[in-house]
This record gives C-alpha cells, structure tokens and sequence, in this order.
C-alpha cells in the first residue's frame, strides 16, 4: 500500500464507500463528487498510522458501522483504527505539521557522529535546496519548515531519526530531503529503510494542536454481526 500514490488512495477510498453501501453525500453540479476531505498527501513509499478523513453522510449513520464496513471491504494495509464525529474545530484543511519516524542504516556512520550531524543541522538558520517547478528551477530555504529533529533510537546497524517538519501548501519539506543535508554535513551515505508518519498536527505561533481521534474503536466489533 505505501506505494500507491495519493490519488489512487482517494479512489481507494471512494470505491470502498460505495461497495460498504455507505450513505455517502455527493456535491451537486454536472460533476459530482463524493464530500471527502483527506490529510496532506503522503508520499510515495512512506507508511502511515494518522491519516484522517472527514466525509460527509445524508444520513445518520452508527460510528461502528463506518468503521466496520470499511474494513470489510479495504485492501490489506488500509485498516480503519478510529471514528468520531466531526466538529470542525480543526479543519483537515488547516493542519500543516507532521512528525516522521525515518529508519537509516549507519554503515561507516557510528551513533555519535549521527547525533553531531543532527544537532549541527538542527541549529541552522538557513539550509538552501534546489527545486524544479514546471517553468523554473528555484532555491528554497527548508530551514523554517524543520521544526525539530534528533536522534530517536539506535542499535549496531540502523537508527531511527526523529522529525518534525512542516507540510501542506504553505511551505513543506520531504523527509529524505532532509536526510540528503544531513548526508551532506556528515559527507557519508546514510541509506533509508523506512520512513513512517506517526502524527499530523496545527502549528501556529510556535503552538503545536495535535490532530487525533480521542474516541478508538475496535473496528472487528459491530452490533450488526457480519455483513
């Protein structure tokens, strides 16, 4: 499942809506479409555990009974792991952090010598990269959208790096991005197992909202019995 792209999660999800026989709401026009709101894109083979999806219903419908209706029908690799109905507090729209979990091979690289690099990166005002748009190559500053980055764990082969970093239209910086300057600061290679996204969350004036689903459920339990 981490390598399917974002639009094909979106379709993903609009055809499991359907074959849950969900009563899900459409907008209206000459095109409509189904009233789903996703969480900024996930890139390519990332991993996730907090994803989120607002939709809208034209009718009442039990909490446990999206959750369990869903799962009966989704792929394997996507498990829905919460539900609660939405007060539109915090609009998905709005949420512009995300915290990384990346997993690299130390090889030539020793634990200190890793944690000097993140902490020499870390303190930078100004880490300039280059990147292509359509019409255009430009330089962007990605200082301001690392918020913050440390070393997590680490055994004799690999260790996990932790980041929290900014995403969504306002300014965003990849994961392997910033492992590619810290390779530049360490001049070594530093080979990436894995990168997962652990939390998503509102950043505004240094403040940091968390986005979470407060109320879990067990998506195997329903009141209906099987389907």
């Amino acid at each position: 499942i981490r390598f399917i792209s974002h639009l094909d999660l979106m379709r993903t999800f609009e055809r499991a809506f359907r074959r849950a026989d969900l009563p899900i709401a459409f907008t209206k026009g000459f095109n409509p479409r189904p009233k789903i709101t996703f969480t900024p894109a996930l890139s390519v083979g990332i991993t996730s555990s907090s994803e989120y999806i607002d939709v809208e219903f034209y009718e009442d419908v039990s909490m446990h009974d999206v959750a369990f209706k869903l799962n009966r029908v989704l792929p394997e690799g996507i498990k829905i792991t919460g539900v609660k109905q939405a007060d539109e507090t915090l609009p998905l729209s709005m949420l512009n952090g995300a915290k990384y979990v990346v997993t690299v091979v130390l090889g030539e690289v020793n634990p200190e010598e890793l944690k000097k690099g993140i902490d020499i990166l870390s303190q930078q005002d100004e880490i300039i990269v280059e990147r292509n748009t359509k019409s255009r190559k430009k330089f962007v500053n990605i200082a301001p959208f690392i918020y913050s980055l440390d070393l997590f764990n680490y055994d004799s082969d690999t260790a996990d790096i932790f980041m929290s970093i900014s995403v969504g239209q306002q300014g965003s910086v990849a994961p392997r991005t910033v492992i590619r300057e810290l390779e530049r600061i360490l001049a070594k290679k530093l080979d990436v197992v894995s990168i997962h996204r652990e939390e998503i969350f509102y950043k505004n004036d240094n403040k940091i909202s968390p986005f979470n689903i407060a109320e879990h459920i067990n998506p195997e339990d329903s009141k209906q019995g099987p389907l």
